[in-house]
């Protein structure tokens, strides 16, 4: 079994207080989904070993990949930041794509907005913004499932 946080969208906000850094300090996987600046830096430095990021539309020089297929206990993660997709229309080429991968699960920002919807035989999560509103995704993974529940920062 492993535990996945996933975060996107934190433009320079990333929280960085005791209960947030618990949070990803518990993760055995965190998953970064673009626009995130300066905050992939500090997460390559604490958390280099269990980070998986891409990039977002606003990370011009950020070097990362802009979408990447990870296995975690024989399921299929499909990450992407969604621009490429336009998610802020629709999640259709989104699906496809990740059908076309072999994922399970695509897993997006883009649209600062937090959503968990089954498409098929994909699950299309949007944690929100971490930056913004304080959302993220923490996710369970065994034995070729997960779970996933979205999450609001309170009292940070």
């Amino acid at each position: 079994m492993s535990n996945i946080v996933v975060l996107s969208d934190s433009h320079g906000r990333l929280p960085q207080t005791e209960k947030f850094l618990g949070i990803l300090d518990e993760a055995d996987y965190i998953f970064f989904l673009g626009d995130g600046g300066s905050d992939v830096a500090f997460l390559k430095g604490a958390y280099r070993s269990k980070l998986h990021y891409v990039s977002g539309n606003c990370d011009f020089f950020s070097g990362g990949k802009r979408e990447e297929l990870v296995g975690i206990d024989g399921v299929r993660f499909f990450l992407t930041h969604g621009h490429d997709y336009g998610v802020k229309t629709d999640y259709l080429s989104l699906s496809y794509a990740a059908r076309e991968k072999g994922a399970d699960c695509a897993l997006f920002g883009h649209t600062h907005r937090p959503v968990i919807l089954k498409d098929g035989t994909v699950t299309l999560i949007n944690p929100g913004s971490i930056g913004y509103q304080g959302n993220y995704c923490y996710m369970s993974t065994c034995n070729g499932r997960f779970a996933a529940k979205l999450v609001t920062l309170t009292n940070a």
